[in-house]
């Protein structure tokens, strides 16, 4: 590896509609405010690269870091949630949890037609190898998704069984860092 230092973010809190794809939600306008209180956070004030994924809510929560610091934000569709647009809006808490917990137990499947967890991580995981292998000593923030960062760090933790309680530790601008394929500080907080 190329020595760089991935942050790895999940977005701020977004604005839930059973009218629109969950990959087209905004923020929340307590979101909003966790996103400009990110410009704070001392973990966030030093960096090379801005990216995020293609959904509007992981962009809106880095925009306030990008501007505050001139930086540009590239969106990387890679890094985009588990696909679950296809799937019945799933109304109730438990329903939610549910099926978030049978995609990531049994990744290879796919439930209520969302991504195969399997499928969401093999891809997110190709762009982190991709950009390693870009760049030489570089911090790179990425703003991504709660269900794909918690397997992609349960994976490198050798964690995957464990991967769904790891996600269910964690909430919205939760963050954890890697670098050189190391977890330098865990996303889940069991």
């Amino acid at each position: 590896m190329a020595n760089n230092e991935f942050l790895l973010l999940r977005h701020a809190k977004t604005k839930i509609s059973n009218k629109i794809p969950s990959s087209k939600w905004t923020l929340s306008k307590e979101g909003f405010k966790e996103a400009e209180e990110l410009t704070l956070v001392k973990e966030f004030k030093d960096f090379d690269i801005i990216i995020s994924s293609c959904e509007k809510k992981a962009y809106l929560t880095v925009k306030p870091l990008a501007l505050r610091n001139s930086k540009s934000v590239t969106q990387i569709c890679d890094f985009n949630e588990l696909f679950r647009d296809s799937g019945v809006f799933l109304s109730s808490v438990e329903e939610y949890n549910l099926t978030v917990k049978r995609c990531m137990h049994e990744s290879d499947k796919s439930f209520n037609n969302w991504e195969k967890g399997a499928q969401a991580l093999s891809r997110f995981s190709k762009k982190i190898n991709e950009l390693d292998k870009m760049y030489e000593s570089k911090k790179i923030l990425i703003a991504s998704h709660g269900i794909v960062l918690n397997l992609y760090f349960a994976k490198i933790l050798n964690q995957l069984d464990n991967a769904y309680e790891r996600w269910k530790s964690t909430t919205f601008c939760d963050f954890g860092s890697i670098r050189t394929g190391i977890v330098i500080k865990d996303i889940a907080k069991l």
